[in-house]
């Protein structure tokens, strides 16, 4: 599986950073890639609970199953993609210099096997890792102040 992984530093709390980027529900807000999601199972504030997230990586937007491995407020959101797209992330806000460091990092299968692998070397590696540095890079300016 390929991983990214991108950091940010955030002059605003923790709490605060967290209440929006561990928010599957305003991800659409700041991310590139993230259209839309709905909770379908669950409290939406603990591991377990599940949505469905529509995502656009390239041309098309693809609907996906989402369940939270981990979710511990401020800290950690956790979540396991399925659909078009295995999809493992892990999102990560610590205190840090006075405001708050967030670490996104996503491991993934891109489909069609042998061949999405190679695709996904030569292509979308670089595509997929600027779209998440320019996500933390949205989520930044939404949140300072």
């Amino acid at each position: 599986m390929p991983r990214f992984k991108a950091v940010i530093d955030i002059d605003a709390p923790r709490e605060h950073v967290f209440a929006t980027a561990g928010d599957p529900l305003k991800q659409a807000e700041w991310t590139t890639w993230i259209m839309d999601s709905t909770i379908t199972s669950g409290d939406g504030k603990s591991a377990g609970t599940t949505e469905r997230t529509t995502i656009k990586i390239g041309p098309q937007k693809r609907v996906h199953d989402v369940t939270w491995r981990e979710y511990n407020a401020p800290e950690v959101l956790a979540r396991e993609f399925t659909g078009y797209l295995t999809v493992r992330e892990r999102l990560e806000c610590t205190e840090a210099n006075g405001g708050t460091r967030v670490e996104w990092s996503i491991d993934y299968k891109p489909p069609f096997g042998i061949i999405g692998r190679i695709g996904a070397f030569v292509a979308m590696a670089r595509i997929f890792q600027n779209e998440i540095e320019a996500s933390l890079e949205n989520l930044k300016r939404e949140l300072e102040v």
